[in-house]
């Protein structure tokens, strides 16, 4: 779960870049969008530039300053170019950013994680809230228990998809 701290309001600013910033009654919303050129399979690890579709998709990030923060993640789906991958389209991993069909980033998931092992599911709602963040108490005990963990996931892929 250690993993190199992020100054910024961008998960990993290597993978994606901010378009714009927008606010509603209830949050902050960064449209984001992915930049690199290519993609690699995730079955055969082939490199592809050929993209097929994009789309969209939001997750929770860490709140700023008491507001709660989405990514608007405009992301793409690529072709793997290999003939022998079972594979023939396939969705771009950020693997710093968000897990696989996860709403949550995967620094949100550490910090909810954390809340659960230091308070626990009902302590630590109230100060869930006051941060901005929305999570139940049965989501903070997911996240810290490894049962029902799909074998390989992320330490806190339970309760933060």
């Amino acid at each position: 779960m250690a993993r190199k701290k992020s100054p910024t309001l961008l998960p990993d600013t290597s993978c994606l870049q901010l378009v714009r910033l927008e606010a509603d009654e209830q949050s902050l919303i960064a449209i984001v969008e992915t930049t690199s050129s290519e993609a690699l399979c995730p079955l055969c690890q082939c490199r592809s530039e050929s993209i097929h579709s994009r789309y969209t998709r939001v997750v929770a990030d860490l709140p700023w300053a008491g507001w709660a923060v989405r990514l608007k993640l405009h992301a793409r789906r690529f072709f793997c170019r290999n003939q022998e991958c079972q594979g023939r389209i396939f969705t771009e991993r950020l693997p710093n950013v968000v897990a696989p069909s996860a709403r949550r980033t995967t620094r949100l998931c550490d910090l909810l994680t954390l809340i659960g092992f230091a308070m626990g599911g009902e302590a630590g709602n109230c100060f869930v809230e006051r941060m901005g963040l929305e999570a139940s108490p049965e989501t903070r005990l997911a996240a810290r228990s490894p049962a029902g963990r799909a074998p390989g996931a992320h330490a806190s892929g339970a309760g933060c998809g």
